[in-house]
């Protein structure tokens, strides 16, 4: 009996020091900042737009956004525009944002005090979207939020843990899972990673070296075991549906979309993962793995998350979207076919405003065409939107916001 009491005294000797010695480890770690904390998300900052702007002078709102100051009055109508790059606006000047130009355009036909702020930045989804307004209306009100979608874009970034369109892992970011058509997060926020133990964010870390790898790459590895299932390679399956067309580089085609021949056919030649649906053109197949059907179904779970959280806080919300030109019309016209660097072949079909049309109703999604060809972009080789045709897409929003009469 003393032999069993020792033993379980001694037992519990060992347990208790090895708590206490977790317990010290993880203070010393904590205290001299090993490992660093999660870099995950992101705001002017750190944006991508930031490094290529122009403009040096930090214009942020209180939640590092590039944007006006958030300050309004009682009787002041606020308005939300909540958006991507798009949004951000990295290449205009301060005040020729897109939400100046709502704000003047709205005021004008309103007759009375209007405020519109921004929530964005460059390679925002929706999950970021939905992180930024759930931290804007803590402390803000809004009469209505208006989400600018990037179809092109929006759809394979809300499936995703790091923002890459290759195999390579980019910057983390918090986002969400879709389970049984549960949506599930959001994971990897930067106080909240492996419940932000430095212990085991060293463990993973140390794992991710052993590797040869990053821990971003080892987080997107593990990520993509737990998705549906992606493409397998088609090289010599699917190849002949796609011949007689003519095959051009990806950048190249949208470099010079307008000065190609939109009666013609064209095979895009692509740099992005496309089998592992991290591609601009995953979720247009028109032959998708599952993984492709699994960005439109997170994404209308998204956008239905980011509407219920606006009505719930007393706002109205609407989705609009610029048809334009080059990514839609001419876009959509002369893309039939994506090939990727190992030469597997796919069909697609660049239908923007439709498959936007699956997933947000009528009844809250507002489009409108967008004429112009590169008169209204930064330039061929960056297709963003310059000054004068934020300043169109926002007189054109102003009135079809109007036109459904939200202001009565």
């Amino acid at each position: 009996m003393q032999a069993l009491k020792r033993m379980k005294q001694n037992l519990a000797i060992a347990v208790g020091s090895t708590i206490v010695a977790i317990f010290l480890m993880e203070a010393l770690l904590r205290g001299i900042g090993i490992p660093a904390t999660l870099n995950s998300g992101w705001g002017w900052e750190n944006s991508a737009g930031r490094k290529l702007s122009k403009y040096d002078i930090l214009t942020t709102n209180q939640f590092g956004y590039r944007g006006q100051h958030i300050t309004y009055h009682p009787d002041d109508y606020v308005v939300l525009l909540v958006g991507d790059s798009q949004v951000e606006a990295y290449a205009g000047r301060p005040e020729h944002m897109p939400e100046q130009f709502l704000q003047e355009s709205l005021a004008s036909q309103l007759h009375k005090p209007v405020k519109v702020f921004s929530l964005a930045s460059s390679g925002w989804g929706q999950d970021q979207q939905l992180l930024a307004l759930q931290e804007y209306f803590r402390v803000y009100r809004a009469d209505l939020v208006v989400l600018w979608a990037t179809p092109g874009n929006d759809f394979w970034e809300n499936a995703f843990p790091d923002r890459s369109a290759t195999q390579q892992a980019g910057h983390l970011k918090p986002t969400f899972r879709l389970i049984d058509r549960e949506l599930y997060g959001p994971y990897f926020t930067s106080g909240s990673y492996l419940h932000d133990s430095a212990i085991a964010q060293l463990v993973e870390s140390g794992l991710a070296n052993i590797r040869q790898e990053t821990l971003e790459q080892r987080i997107l590895r593990e990520w993509l075991k737990d998705m549906p299932t992606p493409h397998e390679s088609n090289k010599q399956t699917h190849e002949y549906l796609c011949e007689g067309l003519t095959v051009i580089n990806q950048v190249e085609f949208y470099k010079t979309i307008f000065e190609l021949n939109n009666n013609i056919g064209y095979t895009v030649k692509s740099g992005e993962d496309v089998l592992n649906s991290r591609s601009h053109f995953s979720a247009y197949m028109l032959d998708p793995s599952r993984r492709d059907g699994y960005l439109i179904a997170i994404t209308e779970s998204l956008l239905r998350h980011v509407k219920e959280e606006v009505e719930n806080n007393d706002s109205q919300f609407l989705v609009f979207y610029p048809v334009r030109e080059d990514f839609d019309k001419r876009g959509m016209e002369m893309v039939k076919c994506v090939s990727d660097s190992q030469g597997n072949t796919f069909r697609v079909s660049l239908d923007y405003k439709s498959l936007l049309q699956r997933v947000m109703s009528s009844d809250h999604l507002v489009v409108f065409d967008l004429p112009g060809g590169n008169q209204i972009v930064v330039s061929p080789n960056d297709r963003h939107l310059n000054d004068f045709g934020n300043e169109l897409v926002m007189k054109k929003l102003s009135l079809s916001l109007m036109e459904r009469s939200l202001f009565n």
